[in-house]
């Protein structure tokens, strides 16, 4: 007799297990990356911008956070460095994803636009 060759039924329920935690943690993650994504997209084209104050960048960057899908920083929490010439914007924040019961991942994420010219 031939020797039956493949995966037992446990192996199978294994590889599926794996692949549902893999699914699972990516379908969680992309979300926040991409968000990061459009939190350094926005501040680079108000740092581009340039010619505004302080608080019209604040204002600015609340008004197409919703457009963007960002929930995770406000405009008040901008580190905003405006000159005439320069502007110079800082988003640091921390970001805390649910996996299940009391277990859950935490992103640290910091980013910047603009140069402030050195004296």
């Amino acid at each position: 007799m031939k020797k039956q060759q493949g995966l037992s039924a446990l192996s199978v329920l294994l590889i599926v297990g794996l692949m549902g935690a893999v699914l699972l943690l990516a379908f969680k993650v992309i979300p926040v990356y991409n968000e990061y994504a459009n939190v350094r997209r926005t501040i680079q084209s108000l740092a581009t911008e340039g010619g505004r104050g302080e608080y019209e960048i604040r204002r600015e960057f609340n008004l197409r956070a919703p457009v963007a899908d960002i929930t995770s920083i406000r405009g008040e929490q901008l580190v905003v460095i405006a000159l005439p010439q320069n502007v110079s914007i800082r988003a640091k924040y921390r970001r805390e994803v649910p996996l299940f019961s009391n277990i859950s991942l935490a992103f640290d994420f910091d980013t910047q636009a603009g140069q402030i010219p050195q004296s």
